[in-house]
């Protein structure tokens, strides 16, 4: 049972799982260090991405590109008045952090509804089949979804630390996620800043549901429990922290995937709950990790609030 094979091909499954594990994170993270939101609506943008690219795939016939296309578009299309239309607002009118968690919390629930009106309740997978050619490879089965997934995740989180760090809007990003308002002062404009957080996240929010898609089945509450997996790793690899964050989803995903060696598979979905509550309860400010491993210095205050960022 614990043979080299077995955990070899563990290790594979785990690694490959974490691709979209690791997007959601990001997308995640990357809101709640620059714009300062817990942003359950990331639920209602993955929902949005998934069914579009279902849509056109599944029901129109169209090919897969175009299906990646259609999720990329819609989780922009949303997450455009989210942020001009709502967030924005709330900021104008200094709204607290409890009712801007509210107000994601509604969009959310809203957007799943609605899905349900229109598509039903029935699972949904982006391709009609989710059999994927295997092959074999010193042992371990190595579907052909596997390879490209990682890809695609190693690029767009690559492509995110290259514009974060070498284009003029991503170093604002950074500014603003240090210190708003000192930030201004230097003649950077917030909401220009938050909205291309918004749309940045969503894009990879987006790519991360389409590639879920194509390897499981979803339902329109699925994207809310995802969301949750990555709300556990953004808290334990430490607000603000993306590196941090990144690791935090790939161990977790090992943790959740090697537990059919001790526990049965109907019980590995109360690992999630496990994950958030040792996260709540005992890394509410993350695990410490090296500072060459993160973005900045600093962790920002979540939500709108007027204090100032404390150091990591």
């Amino acid at each position: 049972m614990f043979s080299p094979l077995i955990l070899l091909q563990i290790l594979w499954t785990s690694l490959a799982t974490s691709s979209y594990l690791v997007l959601f994170t990001v997308a995640f993270a990357l809101v709640l260090k620059v714009n300062r939101i817990f942003n359950f609506a990331q639920a209602a943008t993955m929902t949005v991405a998934f069914y579009a690219a279902y849509t056109l795939v599944s029901r129109l016939g169209l090919p897969g590109w175009a299906g990646l296309l259609a999720a990329l578009a819609a989780a922009v299309v949303l997450a455009l008045p989210l942020e001009l239309l709502g967030f924005r607002a709330l900021r104008r009118r200094r709204a607290s952090s409890i009712f801007v968690f509210i107000f994601t919390l509604i969009i959310s629930e809203l957007v799943a509804y609605i899905a349900m009106l229109v598509y039903g309740t029935w699972p949904a997978t982006v391709f009609p089949s989710l059999f994927w050619p295997v092959r074999i490879v010193a042992g371990v089965a190595i579907s052909e979804w596997d390879v490209p997934a990682l890809g695609a995740t190693v690029v767009a989180v690559s492509a995110l630390f290259l514009f974060l760090r070498r284009t003029r809007i991503g170093q604002s990003m950074v500014a603003v996620a240090d210190n708003p308002d000192l930030a201004e002062f230097y003649g950077i404009a917030k909401d220009r800043v938050y909205l291309v957080s918004m749309i940045v996240a969503s894009l990879i929010a987006g790519l991360a549901m389409f590639l879920y898609g194509t390897r499981a089945q979803v339902e329109p509450t699925t994207a809310l429990n995802l969301l949750l997996f990555a709300i556990a790793a953004t808290i334990i690899g430490g607000i603000g922290n993306l590196g941090g964050a990144i690791l935090t989803a790939v161990v977790l995903s090992l943790c959740e995937n090697s537990s059919i060696l001790f526990i049965p598979s109907a019980w590995q979905g109360f690992l999630l709950y496990a994950f958030l509550f040792v996260a709540i309860v005992f890394f509410p400010r993350g695990v410490r990790l090296p500072r060459r491993l993160r973005l900045s210095r600093s962790v920002p205050t979540p939500a709108f609030a007027p204090e100032e960022p404390r150091e990591a």
